[in-house]
Parts: structure tokens; sequence; C-alpha cells
């Protein structure tokens, strides 16, 4: 089994406070009890997911349909693409998207004493999204309860009350990351993940007081935000 130290020792890295203690509390890893490659039949959404949906880890359905965390095995044996320019950048990889867009806590900069979070492109750029994991956590969870593709709402819940099924497992990642994050962001969550349901021609959302973007702007805006740089040789 993969410990922290090791992957501490593997990228030179120190992990914030929040990722060690989630990491220790087994909230970091979406294969919780198994190990890849999975046994011949066995599959991530018939065999792992189950087990996982009633005590979820970080983000299992708030981080959005396309989100995944990477294993700790994954993190210790990350490959690096050889056009990105690790001599000059030094990311530490935690996260990915379904097509292949990576979440890394960026040590060349720092923010308050901690390392901010990048979305980094299948291009050559990275986007500053959060200035630390929890404001990470907050923002993707925040995130989770609006513009919700109708498409995969329904691949995944069906077209049958699927939005109050999607609403029980938003609130199943609240209760179960309630401890670890700011009594401020758990209530914005909680008014955001009771909302009315809204409706457009090809999404839903929940209604919060306020626009995520809003929030977003309100709580979480610094100086980088959004802004992109160049990470390729």
């Amino acid at each position: 089994m993969t410990t922290l130290e090791q992957l501490e020792t593997k990228h030179n890295y120190s992990f914030p406070e929040l990722y060690k203690t989630l990491f220790e509390a087994d909230m970091l890893n979406w294969m919780r009890g198994f190990e890849l490659p999975l046994t011949e039949g066995l599959t991530w959404a018939g065999d792992v997911y189950p087990t996982l949906k009633e005590n979820p880890p970080l983000l299992l359905h708030s981080g959005g349909s396309d989100f995944e965390l990477l294993t700790p095995d994954d993190i210790l044996n990350f490959e690096f693409p050889e056009e990105w320019d690790t001599e000059q950048h030094h990311f530490i990889p935690f996260a990915k998207t379904s097509e292949g867009n990576v979440y890394a806590f960026y040590e060349n900069v720092k923010i308050n004493g901690e390392n901010p979070i990048v979305h980094i492109w299948q291009d050559d750029e990275a986007e500053y999204i959060a200035k630390n994991f929890e404001d990470f956590i907050f923002r993707k969870m925040l995130e989770s309860s609006d513009d919700i593709d109708k498409d995969d709402l329904y691949a995944d819940y069906g077209k049958d009350n699927g939005m109050e099924l999607y609403r029980t497992d938003l609130q199943s990642d609240l209760k179960n990351i309630r401890p670890y994050l700011k009594n401020e962001y758990v209530s914005v969550l909680e008014v955001a993940y009771n909302g009315e349901i809204l409706e457009t021609l090809i999404s839903y959302g929940f209604r919060g007081t306020k626009s995520v973007k809003d929030v977003i702007k309100e709580m979480l805006d610094f100086e980088l935000m959004s802004d992109v740089f160049e990470h390729e040789v």
C-alpha cells in the first residue's frame, strides 16, 4: 500500500495539512479496498463504486461527471509528459478529468504560505483555479450544483427523479467532508444542495442564494485566479 511518505519523497513535496489529514482518513482513494488492475470480471462502476457510495471519499459525486481523484499509486507512478517543462515548473498531480487534463499543486507559487491548485490543460497552458486545497474542494463542490448536463445526469441517474437522486449523493459527499471544511463553506453548500431545482434546455441546477459565479468571486477570488501560463518546453 502506497504511503503518504512515499508520495512526498517521490515528488519532493510536503503536502498541506488538509491533504495529509484526508489521506490518513482514507478520504482520497476512490479505489478504497481494491487494487488496480481489477480482477477479471470486476468493474469500478459495478463492484467498487457500490462500496463507496454510502461512505463517499472526497468529491466522489460532487467533483463533476468528468472528475476523478488519482489513486495513491497513480500519484506515485505518475509519468509527466515529455513536453512538460518539469525543470521550471514543479507540479504535484492529484486528480484528472476524463479528457486527460490534470489538477495539481503548483509549488512554484505560494499564497499565504500555501501552494495554489492549477488545472493543466492538454495544450500547453495551465490555469490557476484555487489558492489552496480547501478552496479547491469548496469550488468543485459548489460548481457541482450548477450547469448539470442533462445527458450526464440521465446516464448516471435516469430520467425519473434523477435530480433528487443526485441531490442525495451530493448531500452524502457533504456529510463526509463537513468535519474538514470551514463552517462558512459548509453553510453555502447546504443552501445550494437544498435549493429549488432549475431547468434549462440542456441542463439542470439547484438555486442558491447567489449564483455560483458570484460566490466564487466573493469567497474564493485571489490575484492569480483564472490566469494562465505556458508550462511546456
